[in-house]
């Protein structure tokens, strides 16, 4: 069954001969439904058209990646990551890496990049000059920094923060983001809470969750990993164990999706076909996947409320523990997941450290849009102007590193 971490004979087989005899798949975790870990293949080294192929199908049949150890290769610099992201899409700068992003939206006027010292690098190397250093390309506007140092050091009080909503990354724009993945630099390492965690848990402050959420679905949401995991949760394997009618009744249905309240929104299906091997599921299928900060969704033909507590029931739905998988990040990890195929939640973290122990220092990058397994890619000028802000293209010459 697509989705299902059983390991493919065929996978195997096509790896070995791609990348090399000890290329193989294992599972992330015993008895997930989805994810694996991807050995023995060499991040830093471009991709043939075959290759890129073969790992463009084990996404969509498996929905999380991970390649370890590409850290302990010496030199891995963050083009690779970006070089590799263009396989599955058009990287997009993250809009946090502009010093006046609220001003553009605003006002329009022209993106402007933050000066060498105030790039979250800059600010990220200062923490623990001695122990923790950037590596290289991180200044790249699409590298979005996921990180606790900046404002951290030695003589800093530490700080927690509560987890998120439960979300799919930039789901509310007309193409929605295909597909993330990640770079671990640092993962915590200490463990002095209380139940011998790296965090407690911290619920998030009164009004984070609309006050007429359902109480299980509030516990199901609240059920987060505390060792600085990524939470994620199956919507294929969520979707195919509704009854038929159900899933028939979920097809039908279309979200209005917005960033504002006073947006018009568009119209998208609640359940996504992926067009290269026909398998469905739910595509974020949360009311309120960023509380204040995007607007809820809505249903078209249903009002808010009856919005809410349909997705609720789906939410809650999708939520429990057998389609749940919290992953565990390892320095010199790189990690992909699908957003059409998962919905994903950030745990509760130390925001602010004093200790290099603590340090989470991830690089992600997204990207929209098709596949591409030859680069560069053949998007053109006027799509990446209609659907990337700002319009941005990897440079060739990082294509071609390596």
């Amino acid at each position: 069954m697509n989705g299902q971490a059983i390991i493919s004979t065929e996978f195997n087989d096509a790896l070995r001969q791609q990348f090399g005899a000890a290329a193989h798949i294992t599972p992330l975790a015993e008895g997930q439904h989805m994810g694996v870990r991807v050995h023995y293949i060499d991040l830093t080294q471009a991709l043939s058209t075959a290759q890129a192929e073969l790992l463009v199908r084990l996404l969509d049949h498996y929905s999380i990646l991970s390649f370890p150890n590409q850290g302990s290769i010496d030199g891995f610099r963050l083009r690779y990551l970006e070089r590799l992201a263009n396989h599955f899409g058009a990287p997009i700068p993250h809009p946090k890496n502009y010093a006046n992003y609220t001003e553009h939206k605003k006002h329009g006027v022209p993106l402007e990049l933050p000066t060498h010292e105030n790039q979250t690098a800059s600010l990220c190397n200062l923490a623990f000059p001695d122990d923790i250093r950037c590596v290289e390309d991180a200044e790249s506007p699409a590298v979005y920094l996921v990180t606790n140092l900046p404002g951290s050091g030695a003589d800093q009080q530490e700080k927690l923060a509560s987890g998120l909503h439960w979300h799919t990354d930039i789901e509310f724009e007309p193409i929605p983001l295909s597909t993330s993945m990640f770079f671990v630099q640092c993962a915590p390492t200490s463990r002095d809470a209380k139940n011998g965690t790296w965090v407690d848990n911290m619920p998030p402050v009164d009004g984070f969750y609309h006050p007429d959420s359902d109480a299980m679905l509030n516990q199901r949401r609240l059920a987060l990993p505390l060792n600085g995991e990524t939470a994620y949760a199956d919507t294929i394997r969520a979707l195919s164990d509704l009854p038929a009618e159900k899933q028939r009744q979920l097809e039908q249905i279309l979200v209005r999706r917005r960033l504002r309240v006073t947006d018009p929104g568009w119209l998208i299906p609640l359940v996504y076909t992926n067009p290269r091997t026909g398998t469905k599921s739910l595509h974020s299928p949360i009311w309120a996947s960023r509380g204040k900060n995007v607007a809820p969704v809505q249903i078209d033909g249903l009002t808010d409320k009856e919005t809410r507590v349909f997705l609720d029931e789906i939410e809650a739905h999708i939520l429990q523990p057998k389609y749940r998988y919290d992953h565990t990040h390892q320095a010199g990890d790189v990690t992909l997941w699908s957003n059409f195929a998962t919905v994903h939640n950030a745990p509760p973290a130390k925001s602010v450290i004093n200790s290099a122990d603590d340090a989470r220092l991830m690089y992600r990058i997204s990207c929209k849009g098709e596949p591409c397994y030859q680069l560069p890619r053949p998007d053109s000028d006027a799509w990446l102007a209609d659907n990337i802000l700002p319009a941005y293209r990897t440079p060739e010459a990082l294509l071609q590193t390596g």
